[in-house]
């Protein structure tokens, strides 16, 4: 694995701090929209120079409306991460951070609860866990996935097979809770995805780091000379 740079949430409201791998890509939450539009869309652009200009306004418009809503169920980081595993193989896929509302209690109780409140399902793995944290609630989840075609401004919808392992953590002091996800359709590298799932989850901490730590920039966008926007 790539050697491990810090990340800090700046929100002050939250006593939330995460240290993430080299090889992820965060999307400013706190940018402005137009901006993050236009750089998302000089992305899509440069990864696929043969889609239509409508092709690529609707698939970012339809993130960023995706993304919208998650900020308002309580994502605080989302982003992409793409690192070569030691077999050579390339592993991709999305990390979310959420705050969700717990049961008011012993935090030490929320992990077993969190596990009785997710569905029993084939091809599912849940078990308590032990991170520097405190304990988590553990899911490693397969599952089919259906994806709108206006994500890429096509018609009708595909299907893809996603593995995610989600990590539910409780803050100590209130009654709310650290949601942290990964998701990847990289199948073949399934040991190295449940050790970088863990690494993030292991990173999660409730108390300010002991040296000051610059935030996680990510990876630049590129101005457009003409905003497909308006």
């Amino acid at each position: 694995m790539a050697q491990a740079t810090e990340s800090i949430d700046t929100d002050e409201l939250l006593p939330l701090w995460y240290t993430l791998p080299e090889g992820f890509y965060p999307v400013d939450l706190s940018a402005d929209a137009e901006e993050r539009l236009e750089s998302n869309y000089a992305t899509m652009a440069e990864l696929c120079p043969e889609a239509a200009t409508e092709q690529l306004v609707a698939s970012v418009l339809s993130f960023e409306a995706a993304l919208g809503k998650l900020v308002e169920d309580g994502l605080v980081h989302f982003s992409s991460f793409a690192l070569r595993t030691d077999d050579d193989l390339l592993l991709t896929g999305i990390c979310q951070i959420s705050v969700t509302d717990r049961p008011a209690g012993d935090p030490n109780l929320y992990p077993r609860s969190a596990l009785r409140s997710h569905p029993d399902q084939p091809d599912t793995y849940k078990a308590v866990v032990p991170l520097p944290v405190g304990l988590a609630a553990a899911v490693v989840a397969d599952q089919a996935i259906s994806v709108p075609g206006v994500f890429f401004g096509v018609e009708g919808e595909s299907t893809s097979a996603v593995r995610t392992v989600t990590f539910y953590i409780a803050f100590p002091q209130i009654p709310q809770a650290v949601v942290v996800s990964l998701s990847t359709e990289d199948f073949e590298a399934e040991e190295e995805f449940l050790e970088l799932a863990t690494l993030v989850a292991a990173g999660i901490s409730f108390t300010p780091p002991k040296r000051d730590l610059a935030p996680e920039t990510g990876r630049e966008g590129t101005a457009l000379e003409r905003s497909p926007f308006g």
